[in-house]
């Protein structure tokens, strides 16, 4: 069963002010939490694994502890906290993130792409830091966000550091938060990219060393350690990067059904290379009763503070409970090195807005948009247009040109609030790591022109450069990587083979409104939907928003319709955000 995250919250009252009562706001969402009493203002509550905050306390809120190539101790944490130290906070892997109290000051910080989420709220005479949004909703009495629900109806995560809560924040990347009297601060520690171009060959060249490094260090600290890998090339690239002579007894892992692409290509390469391969999936998962599958997602869209898809959460912690212990290298997150968003030829030109509806509406609103049906018309209208605006505000204000726009945009944006969203549950329980996310490969990839990353050029240049043998190896859907470097007719008809096939898939995705569901989310979205019929009170409330269309709730609670994955996992989540609005814990302390 999935159980809640280790978290914490902080509220800190002005001098003789008064701020809503944390005890009651927290025990909505974790009644075994430890509140600390007011003292000068502050009041502070932890739960799960985390011990109370104290005086001179350091909480580091992430299992793996890593600064580039080297592992760091809670110990160097406290101290960074304590004097600011922004060149180590920003060289910190993602995804991480610490709290400090310091007499009647609490100083929190997550790492420089924003991975680890922290949020906060901003009342009259208080402020309060959380890694909980619903804790954070339930402080005072708040409504729900119709931005916020506007974006994730169509995008299935968020934008800008928004929440489904009016007046809840996330914490922005590369950004620690200071409580004090009442006030709250954020703090940069992370400098605006560096514009200076860099070339090809030097990307090569200095990351193929970087990721060769990175991969010999962790491998050093942990022999045991596990590769995610896939028939992707992101996995790829890291196996690559792993001496062949220690990657006989490798221990790798892959997430899928033994027939699947992913499990075969994986399977084929740990044989090639004598590595010991374990194949986890969600076997299992279909014989669970609505009640349990319900309570599973519903746990973990708590888990994700309801942010991002419950059923792919819920899946994949089904499925990683039965995994081999040990930690992980990822590789998620290749695909900004390889101008995964990017649409159209002129690259250099402007930012507009038809270029950007016609990004948000060929290329994001399609895997986990809400069916329209399910929405009612007033407020279906107004969220295609408040999302688009939010794109065409995202894409635009770093005044950036197109192609470096919507670099940013995935970067800085989807990255952090889709990944990061799941990333931060997973950190807090798992020891992982993802050289993909270090600040030099960061900075690196920011510094290459488009024209370098669009087609995966550098990735298939960096590919072949780790490892010719792997790059001559095809990718799941995909020609191999070398097909991408060499010229010729042969090559660029097996490219644009396969950008047609996408093409194709992404049509059939927009006529169809349905996007592709995660593995289990099918499963667990019938489950759910049983759970709804048999207890349609849990959703009942739904038809009173100005949200959802009431006449079709009535069709899926009747048994008439049985929306798809990415609909179900809107829906839970409202559910349980208009819970946390009706319930708000509003007694005073001071």
């Amino acid at each position: 069963m999935t159980s809640s995250p280790p978290g914490f919250a902080a509220v800190s009252a002005g001098v003789g002010r008064s701020a809503p009562a944390l005890s009651a706001a927290v025990e909505s969402v974790a009644p075994e939490a430890a509140c600390g009493g007011t003292r000068s203002g502050l009041q502070t509550a932890t739960w799960g694994a985390y011990e109370p905050l104290a005086d001179g306390r350091t909480l580091v809120l992430t299992r793996e502890l890593r600064r580039r190539n080297l592992g760091v101790d809670p110990e160097d944490v406290a101290r960074m906290l304590a004097v600011g130290d922004r060149k180590a906070l920003a060289e910190m892997l993602p995804t991480f993130g610490a709290v400090r109290q310091a007499g009647k000051v609490v100083t929190a910080t997550t790492d420089a792409l924003g991975f680890r989420h922290l949020y906060y709220r901003v009342g009259d005479g208080w402020a309060a830091v959380s890694t909980s949004a619903r804790v954070l909703a339930a402080l005072a009495p708040t409504s729900l966000d119709e931005e916020g629900l506007a974006v994730q109806s169509l995008l299935g995560w968020q934008l800008r550091g928004r929440s489904l809560f009016e007046s809840v924040t996330k914490v922005p990347a590369g950004r620690s938060v200071e409580l004090r009297d009442g006030l709250l601060g954020l703090d940069a520690f992370t400098d605006e990219p560096d514009e200076e171009r860099i070339g090809l060959a030097e990307g090569v060249t200095s990351m193929s060393s970087m990721l060769r490094g990175y991969l010999d260090a962790y491998l050093d600290d942990h022999p045991d350690a596990i590769l995610q890998l896939t028939g992707g090339q992101d996995s790829r690239l890291l196996l690559s990067a792993i001496d062949p002579r220690r990657r006989r007894g490798l221990r790798v892992v892959t997430l899928g059904r033994p027939d699947s692409p992913d499990v075969r290509i994986a399977a084929g390469l740990a044989g090639r290379y004598g590595m010991r391969h374990e194949i986890i999936g969600v076997d299992g998962l279909d014989a669970l009763d609505p009640e349990e599958a319900y309570a599973r997602c519903a746990a973990a869209a708590g888990a994700i503070e309801l942010g991002a898809d419950p059923l792919a959460w819920a899946a994949l912690d089904f499925a990683e409970a039965r995994a081999m212990p040990g930690p992980r290298i990822s590789g998620l997150g290749g695909e900004v090195a390889r101008g995964f968003y990017y649409l159209g030829r002129d690259g250099d030109g402007p930012v507009t807005e038809a270029r950007a509806r016609r990004l948000a509406d060929w290329r994001m609103f399609v895997n986990e948009a809400v069916e329209s049906s399910a929405l009612r018309p007033a407020f279906r209208e107004r969220a295609r247009e408040i999302a688009h605006a939010q794109v065409l505000a995202a894409l635009a204000e770093g005044g950036r040109s197109w192609f470096e726009a919507t670099d940013d945009l995935y970067l800085g944006q989807r990255m952090q609030h889709w990944a990061g969203a799941t990333e931060s549950p997973v950190s807090a329980r798992r020891r992982i790591v993802n050289p993909m996310l270090d600040d030099r490969w960061i900075a690196t990839v920011r510094a290459l022109a488009s024209a370098d990353k669009m087609g995966s050029r550098f990735l298939a240049r960096l590919q072949v450069e780790l490892d010719v043998e792997l790059a001559r190896l095809p990718l799941e859907g995909r020609p191999s990587p070398a097909t991408y470097v060499t010229p010729g007719w042969r090559s660029s008809w097996r490219r644009g083979a396969t950008v047609m096939t996408k093409a194709g898939r992404k049509l059939g995705q927009r006529v169809r409104r349905r996007g592709r569901p995660p593995v289990g989310g099918e499963i667990l979205a019938d489950a759910v939907v049983t759970y709804w019929r048999i207890h349609p009170e849990t959703v009942s409330g739904l038809a009173e928003t100005e949200v959802v269309e009431p006449s079709w709730l009535d069709d899926v609670l009747t048994g008439r319709h049985d929306p798809g994955p990415g609909t179900v996992a809107f829906l839970l989540n409202l559910s349980l955000a208009a819970g946390a609005v009706r319930h708000p814990g509003v007694t005073a302390a001071r």
